[in-house]
């Protein structure tokens, strides 16, 4: 007979010191004792992130979604604890689990099937909290009783034993994405998109912002995560490198009077293939004129680099490219050090255009982002625009350019022109 789903748990599980006589008496009968250790530690960035009280609340969503297993991992008879740093689930292996003798085969298989639950659930969450796959790790161990050893200093073993196990797991994990993205870099599995920017109190297209993919059916498919593996991979530059290829060569199949913007990176500023004689001849062998670039960066980065970037920007200006600066309003840096890097565009932060007709607050700011804007010499361009009443909010601010899934979703080929009277909106 199946056993009930779930483990033995109070309202909130204790300390596996606390357990150390059931613990004990399982050592004796079962003559060993096994270990499922799930590490929620990287949830800890949270604590540092979000309002106090949302890393408890993750670990109690994700205590739920442990028992929502119901003996396919974890079971009836199984003892669940937590570490004495709280971000640690223990499920200690009953004797009543197994028919016959425990094997590291289930030990393994048991620590997969979790982890894949716990991860996949998280995921299905949605949670702002949660960012990027893999979450959870789980590990497992291993003692046997030994009656020259202390219970409690097996038990203790036990716990780090399982600790290694998943530190040896998440490196094995990071090693095997790493070699995932040098393979996709290899074959050259990358896919640019375009999406259209547009002139919002007309109908002209001003130009494209070329947009990176990873493999389809991957993890990895979406840039969020493709460039959080980078990042961890250290191969950003790498990643950057090829997408800037990739951006501009495909590019030829953009009108000819279409602006391209294209997203850089620190990195890329001492990059020699994207400097000078160098840079030149490459657009030259496309037919791209300098003045057709949009050199995309972000706020975070003019504040963190400010330095690097003032000096290398104007090199690449007065070479005729333009410069935009990315996520304005995001909350990194002083309008003043924006100013000083002279960008031709500010595009407003799809965080702060979003709902933007029923938020008098997200209206101001960007009332106050137009004239900022309008006093240096730049144009706005709001970003993520959605619905309707977004749009009208925004054309009703006097903002010049937009772009977002209500304009035109990101494609592999340019927009055909809009027919005069049309909406802006797409279908």
């Amino acid at each position: 007979m199946r056993e009930a789903p779930g483990p033995r748990v109070s309202p909130e599980p204790a300390s596996y010191r606390e357990r150390a006589e059931e613990l004990r008496r399982i050592l004796q009968v079962q003559g060993c004792l096994g270990l499922l250790l799930i590490d929620f530690s990287e949830l800890g960035r949270v604590e540092r992130s979000y309002p106090s009280g949302a890393f408890a609340n993750l670990l109690t969503a994700s205590r739920d979604l442990l028992m929502e297993l119901g003996g396919d991992g974890v079971r009836a008879t199984d003892i669940l604890a937590i570490n004495d740093k709280g971000d640690t689930f223990l499920v200690f292996l009953s004797p009543k689990r197994y028919e016959g003798a425990m094997r590291i085969s289930d030990l393994s298989s048991a620590s997969a099937r979790v982890e894949d639950h716990l991860n996949r659930r998280l995921a299905e969450l949605a949670s702002p909290c949660l960012q990027g796959g893999h979450q959870v790790a789980v590990g497992f161990s291993l003692v046997f009783e030994n009656p020259l050893v202390k219970p409690e200093r097996l038990v203790s073993r036990l716990v780090d034993e399982a600790g290694e196990s998943v530190r040896a797991h998440r490196r094995e994990r990071e090693l095997q994405e790493r070699r995932c993205l040098q393979e996709v870099l290899l074959e050259d599995k990358l896919a640019t998109l375009f999406q259209p920017v547009f002139e919002l109190q007309g109908r002209a297209i001003l130009g494209y912002e070329a947009l990176t993919r990873g493999p389809s059916g991957t993890t990895y498919h979406m840039p969020l995560r493709l460039f959080e593996m980078a990042s961890a991979a250290d191969l950003v530059f790498e990643l950057y490198r090829k997408c800037r290829r990739r951006a501009l060569t495909a590019s030829r199949s953009l009108p000819r009077d279409a602006v391209l913007f294209v997203n850089v990176v620190p990195s890329a500023m001492h990059d020699p293939e994207f400097q000078g004689p160098a840079l030149l001849r490459f657009l030259g062998a496309l037919d791209l004129e300098p003045g057709r670039i949009v050199l995309e960066i972000t706020e975070k980065y003019a504040i963190e680099n400010y330095t690097m970037f003032a000096e290398s920007l104007e090199e690449f200006t007065k070479a005729g490219f333009r410069i935009a600066v990315d996520d304005v309003g995001a909350g990194y840096s002083g309008l003043e050090k924006i100013a000083h890097l002279n960008p031709h565009y500010l595009k407003i932060d799809r965080e702060l255009i979003k709902d933007i007709d029923s938020s008098y607050i997200r209206r101001e700011m960007t009332r106050a982002l137009k004239g900022f804007a309008d006093r240096i010499g730049s144009t706005i361009i709001a970003e993520g625009i959605e619905r309707e009443t977004e749009l009208r909010a925004l054309m009703d601010l006097g903002i010049d350019y937009g772009q977002g899934f209500l304009l035109g979703r990101p494609a592999a080929t340019a927009l055909s022109p809009l027919p005069p009277g049309a909406s802006l909106a797409r279908p």
